[in-house]
């Protein structure tokens, strides 16, 4: 009885955690969605590819740092003390700031080079600036609302995020105002946005100058990356995976090729961002139950996250499907005539990515780092191939299907192979 009443706690704080981060990422949604048509509906194609492609080097980013950071973090800190994992977060925001600082140094200093060079803004120096802020803001709200997660308050996390949607809200709307709606001055407003959102973020005990201090950010760092130096490759490759499509087709077909799968994909965007509010709770109850090797409440935990997200998704794309002669008329304009194949192609990608998403968020759970690497650069190759061969005969709308061969491929490598020898082993 102790034990079924303890399992139905614990459901229930899951479903009402998991509806707090849902709102949340609907907010986070709905924002990127908007800002997204404003530029779509507003700026050139070539301005929106631009973005686009920004946006994604900007996802690479916080892909490196959550891989040598927050997810190790994630996985470890459910096994400390309240006491401990207060000290080891606190330990971490230093490390935090030191990585994110020379990644925004590294990726506006790139981006000045390559805007001077291709001539794709007319402010190189502005573009560059405004970029490496994003990229350091991003990078601690990010981290502040994986701590809030990781200490099951994702009602913090929402606060966190009204704030921020409060400050790109009224950012955008000055340029809107001002008439000023360039690249460089949007990435500025997402940045300063960053920091609005981070006004109430909670203090942590962090190290000091004593030796003692210097020897336990050491060793908090090293915990970290113990793990990390094998997330970091796989999330890399990942990376790689599912966003050099993008690149690929901007240097195959044009940078306007790139805005009409980046407008595209976008309208799918909140089937990804359910999946990600999904992880963000149910990760750190999935790594408990890995440790207390509770199988039959992680089956049922599994196949119930699946079944939801995927009627979620199917439900969505109908109703997308059914809006979308209007938001042909009426949103995304003449310049992006021609979208509903790219749209179902996406819809088919998003619901097979989702139930592979769960199958990788199991291994994180479980510290498997090794085989998400090979799952990885597996992907990666077959990627590379289908790219190769689909981009020329289909073109945008074979950067999909091979996005999607990929998709299907490390769906069935992880559910039928790599969870299976997970469970046999840990037996």
């Amino acid at each position: 009885m102790a034990e079924r009443s303890t399992t139905e706690l614990s459901s229930r704080r899951l479903l009402i955690h998991s509806l707090a981060s849902l709102i949340d990422q609907a907010l986070l949604s709905g924002l990127n969605f908007a800002l997204g048509l404003i530029l779509v509906r507003l700026a050139t194609k070539e301005a929106y590819g631009v973005y686009a492609q920004l946006y994604v080097a900007g996802i690479f980013a916080s892909t490196f740092i959550e891989a040598l950071i927050t997810g190790p973090l994630t996985t470890i800190a459910p096994g400390k003390t309240e006491q401990e994992r207060a000290r080891l977060i606190g330990l971490l925001l230093r490390f935090q700031w030191m990585l994110s600082l020379a990644l925004a140094l590294l990726f506006g200093l790139g981006t000045g080079v390559v805007a001077s060079l291709t001539g794709i803004d007319t402010h190189p120096v502005l573009l560059a600036l405004s970029f490496a802020i994003y990229v350091f803001t991003n990078a601690q709200r990010e981290y502040h609302r994986s701590v809030s997660f990781i200490e099951a308050k994702p009602r913090e996390v929402l606060q966190t995020d009204i704030a921020y949607a409060l400050g790109v809200a009224a950012g955008v709307g000055v340029l809107l105002l001002l008439g000023y709606l360039t690249v460089p001055a949007v990435l500025l407003v997402l940045g300063l946005a960053n920091v609005v959102g981070m006004w109430r973020s909670a203090e942590y005990p962090a190290a000091g100058k004593q030796p003692q201090d210097r020897i336990a950010f050491r060793e908090a760092v090293t915990e970290v990356l113990r793990r990390g130096r094998w997330a970091l490759p796989g999330a890399m490759v990942a990376w790689a995976t599912n966003y050099s499509y993008l690149y690929l087709a901007a240097a195959a077909l044009g940078v306007a090729a790139t805005a009409e799968l980046n407008a595209s994909r976008l309208l799918l965007m909140p089937i990804s961002l359910t999946v990600l509010a999904w992880s963000r709770v149910a990760r750190p109850m999935v790594s408990r139950l890995f440790i207390a090797r509770d199988w039959k409440h992680l089956d049922r935990l599994a196949w119930a996250s699946v079944a939801g997200i995927e009627l979620l998704t199917i439900g969505y794309v109908a109703v997308l499907w059914l809006a979308l002669p209007w938001l042909q008329a009426h949103v995304l304009g003449e310049k992006y005539h021609g979208l509903e194949p790219l749209v179902l192609a996406w819809g088919g990608y998003f619901a097979i990515n989702a139930a592979r998403w769960i199958g990788s968020s199991w291994l994180t759970s479980n510290d498997q780092y090794k085989l998400l690497l090979l799952s990885g650069i597996a992907s990666l190759i077959i990627m590379l191939i289908a790219t190769s061969i689909a981009l020329p005969l289909y073109g945008a709308w074979g950067a999909v299907l091979a996005l999607i061969i990929v998709e299907v491929f490390d769906l069935v490598l992880i559910w039928a192979v790599f969870l299976p020898l997970v469970r046999r082993r840990n037996a």
